[in-house]
């Protein structure tokens, strides 16, 4: 049961017309996944330099990074024309 208090406070931030997290969102993935891919390119320069052992955690928390920034942009996108045509009608 959610509270009177939590209600007011969640209904004020409806009405306020701030943007919501998922109309903010594409902008911020966007940036994090071509840092993501900066590191991934810089550290697989550095790899071929190094001992293999050493940076290989790296390059995997990298690649993972912006794989997973590259599946979030289409979805973000997709989610925003959706939301966008819900409120034009």
């Amino acid at each position: 049961m959610v509270s009177l208090r939590r209600q007011e406070s969640y209904a004020d931030v409806v009405r306020s017309g701030k943007p919501s997290a998922d109309q903010t969102a594409l902008p911020a993935v966007l940036i994090g996944t071509v840092a993501w891919m900066i590191a991934l390119v810089t550290l697989s320069v550095q790899g071929a330099m190094g001992p293999p052992a050493e940076g290989t955690w790296w390059w995997a928390v990298a690649a993972i990074g912006a794989l997973s920034g590259l599946i979030g942009i289409p979805f973000l996108m997709r989610r925003r024309a959706r939301m966008a045509a819900t409120q034009a009608r």
